[in-house]
């Protein structure tokens, strides 16, 4: 989707002078230079691929800035209005554009964002087969665990709840699944990821109305969401828990350690019963190991 929005050359260097599979972010702010996440590292880009060098990168203009976010919009930015009051954009393989600008506020509301001065692209990734090393230690005699995935951001949580959606859709048609795609970059905008042929999809809701009125209408045996954060995400999760549904979800921390120091996590401690945490400055989805409900280590992954 990236050719649809980006400058001829930019594109093609990033496809034909990088791996594009190992690009994680790309970040483009006005007379900066562009700045390309690989496999969490940081480069400038040129137009010769990565450097570290400010004197070869390639510097962004507003004008570039401006033609993405309205070739994003599909040349109505008033159509995208929605998205981009909540700062970005989706498009329909799951690119996330977040976008920074100037604020427009009324009657204490966000109204929209005009004079963009940077926007961030994340690029998903399919990678599949990543969750087989430790899909056995999901399950048990009563069936699916209750599961937490744990890294920074552009580690690849969302790779990896993607692809063990898939591989359950393919391997179990017992469960129905439920993915609550806050920002559409789960199943993508428009569903055009693959997450199997039992998963029904909400985008674009917050999780509390999410769990509540999916529960209800679809009757899931399985939530599944990213980016637990606010107090409501913590609630919907109980809710869910206590409505006999299991949930597979991501939160942003460093480790195990890290995410007991978050001061909502103990509304939830009692749920999970699997942790899966990430490894850091590794390509997306490169599991570091599989903790137990008592945060124990059960395995540890090279």
């Amino acid at each position: 989707m990236l050719n649809k929005i980006l400058d001829d050359k930019i594109y093609k260097i990033l496809t034909t002078k990088i791996d594009y599979s190992k690009i994680n972010e790309i970040r483009i702010r006005d007379a900066r230079p562009i700045t390309v996440f690989y496999g969490g590292q940081a480069s400038f880009l040129s137009h010769f691929g990565l450097s570290n060098s400010l004197d070869n990168a390639i510097i962004a203009s507003k004008k570039m800035i401006e033609e993405i976010i309205f070739k994003a919009s599909e040349f109505s930015i008033y159509s995208v209005n929605e998205e981009l009051k909540q700062g970005f954009l989706v498009l329909d393989g799951g690119e996330r554009i977040g976008v920074c600008g100037t604020v427009v506020i009324e009657n204490n509301l966000i109204k929209t964002i005009t004079n963009f001065t940077s926007v961030n692209i994340r690029i998903p990734h399919e990678i599949k087969n990543c969750s087989l090393s430790v899909f056995k230690y999901l399950f048990d005699m009563q069936g699916l665990k209750n599961i937490l995935v744990i890294s920074p951001p552009g580690q690849g949580k969302t790779t990896f709840i993607r692809d063990f959606v898939y591989q359950l859709s393919i391997r179990n048609l017992n469960y129905n699944i439920l993915i609550i795609d806050e920002r559409g970059e789960i199943a993508g905008k428009g569903n055009k990821l693959q997450i199997g042929n039992f998963c029904d999809i909400l985008s674009f809701s917050d999780k509390q109305n999410g769990f509540l009125q999916g529960i209800r209408a679809m009757n899931p045996h399985l939530i599944v969401t990213d980016e637990l954060g606010a107090d409501n995400d913590f609630e919907a999760v109980r809710y869910a828990s206590n409505c006999g549904v299991k949930i597979l979800a991501t939160i942003h921390a460093d480790s195990i350690f890290q995410l007991k120091q978050k001061s909502n996590f103990p509304k939830i401690a009692n749920i999970f019963e699997r942790y899966i945490v990430l490894k850091k400055g590794t390509k997306p989805g490169v599991i570091e190991g599989v903790y137990n409900e008592k945060m124990e280590k059960i395995l540890g992954i090279n």
